[in-house]
Parts: C-alpha cells; sequence; structure tokens
C-alpha cells in the first residue's frame, strides 16, 4: 500500500512524504505509520497510547480528508494522512 504522510513545516506550510509500505491482512493505518517508523523514518512524529496503556483517543488524525483514529482506519490502497488542523506540535502530533 501507499502511505502519503502529510507534515507541517517550520515556514507553516505542509510537505507530503510518500512511503511504499508491504500490505498486510488487517493493516490499519496506524501500523503503517508504525512500519514507517521502524523501516524508514524514525523521525516521524506519532502520538498513540493503545499499545502500552490500554488507552484510547490519542491517535487521531485526518486520514483520507476525514478526522479519525489511525487504529481503526484501514490501509488499503493509497492512503492520506495529515495532522489535525490545529494545535501541532509536530508531524501528526497535535495537542489534545
Amino acid at each position: 500500500m501507499r502511505l502519503r504522510v502529510q507534515r507541517p513545516t517550520p515556514d507553516g506550510t505542509m510537505r507530503e512524504d510518500v512511503y511504499d509500505v508491504p500490505d498486510s491482512e488487517g493493516l490499519n493505518v496506524l501500523d503503517a505509520l508504525s512500519w514507517v517508523r521502524e523501516h524508514h523514518d524514525p523521525s516521524l512524529a506519532i502520538r498513540f497510547s493503545c499499545r502500552s496503556a490500554n488507552a484510547c483517543k490519542e491517535c487521531l488524525a485526518v486520514v483520507n480528508g476525514t478526522k479519525t483514529y489511525t487504529c481503526t482506519s484501514p490501509a488499503v490502497g493509497e492512503v492520506t494522512v495529515a495532522p489535525l488542523p490545529r494545535n501541532h506540535v509536530r508531524d501528526l502530533v497535535t495537542r489534545m
């Protein structure tokens, strides 16, 4: 699958990085983002806690134009992920 990640730059514009992620059954956007961090770009900032503290609601992002949780969004075909439109901290991380 192809993952397009929109990241804010210091001057306030957005840049888009494109990654080809291996398909696997049940792959969600959070899994794809984690794969990118592990294999291509360890600087990619994402926020989630569901895998460590059994908590939720931290992986919100804009996936294919819709505000949703990355852990519940299927990663199929081509997916574009962007941060929420306010309170940027870095990359896909925003203040909650």
